[in-house]
Formats: C-alpha cells, structure tokens, sequence
C-alpha cells in the first residue's frame, strides 16, 4: 500500500518522498539492532506524547488536537496531514526531534531516490539499486529507521484512506 509519507526540505523533492515512502514501506528490513531499535523509538514516541498531549488552559473543548505536528507531514495533502496529526502526532514529532530519524535516515532515503537510473537488472548491492541504498540507510541510523518505521505503521493502521 503507498502512502504519501512526505519528510522534504525543498520543494524538488516532492516526487521523490513519495517514491521514498513507496519504497521505504515496501522495503523495510529488520535493522540489525533487532528490538532494541523498536524499543527506542517507541520511547521516543511515548516522551513525545507526553510533552505534547498536556492539557491547555483553555479547556478541552476549544483546544483543538492535543498534540500539533512540529512540521507538516504530507505536504500537499491536507487530509493526511490532518489525520496524521490527529492519530499519529506523537511518533512524526519524535522522528522530527531525532536528528538520526530526520536529518539522518529521512535524508539518506531521499538521496537514494534521487540515485541516477543505472538500468540494472535488480536491486542488489552491486547493482546500486534503491533497495540496496535504502538498505544502506537502516544500517547507518537503525533508530531513525525505526522512528520513521513507527510513523509508518501508525499512518497504515490510521489513516489509510487519507494518506494513499
């Protein structure tokens, strides 16, 4: 199932994060730190629900989510966005506050993308296809890969008509 995970910095990158969130989703490989990987993103994901999710002053009623996205996730897709945001704020603020989930592993996964076609016949690590790259970048920042793999699983269970 695609869905439009979209981690940019500037606006040429549009196709490519959605490719990169085709692929990450399709691709994603146990990372080599096993659990432990899980496990940090999940605590990264419960502090963040924490810090976020306090009560306003104002009240429940006129407070809107209780938790708002540091940076939009889909870009161009307000629905998403917003369901994001609704049911999966926690986990997309904890992968933007990690400089290995956002600055490292988002990164790394777009320039795989951006990789220039080599017309091999797979994707093997030869090859220098997007598979082997993207593979690449799990085993260079595993607890980014599992923060951003977080929000991943979190967007499908959630919000699978809005982001598709």
């Amino acid at each position: 199932m695609q869905f439009q995970i979209v981690f940019t910095r500037a606006a040429s990158w549009l196709g490519a994060a959605a490719l990169v969130s085709f692929v990450a989703c399709a691709t994603a490989e146990p990372s080599a730190a096993g659990d432990a990987t899980g496990a940090d993103a999940a605590t990264a994901a419960d502090a963040a629900r924490k810090n976020d999710s306090a009560p306003s002053e104002a009240g429940a009623a006129d407070a809107g989510p209780a938790c708002k996205l540091s940076k939009p996730y889909a870009t161009k897709d307000q629905d998403c966005n917003a369901c994001a945001e609704a049911n999966c704020c926690a986990e997309v603020n904890a992968c933007y506050a990690d400089g290995d989930c956002d600055d490292g592993y988002v990164n790394c996964i777009l320039a795989c993308v951006l990789l220039p076609d080599d017309a091999g016949a797979d994707a093997s690590a030869a090859d220098g296809g997007v598979k082997a790259c993207t593979a690449a970048c799990g085993t260079q920042y595993p607890k980014g890969q599992g923060e951003y793999d977080a929000i991943s699983a979190c967007v499908e269970a959630s919000c699978t008509s809005e982001c598709n």
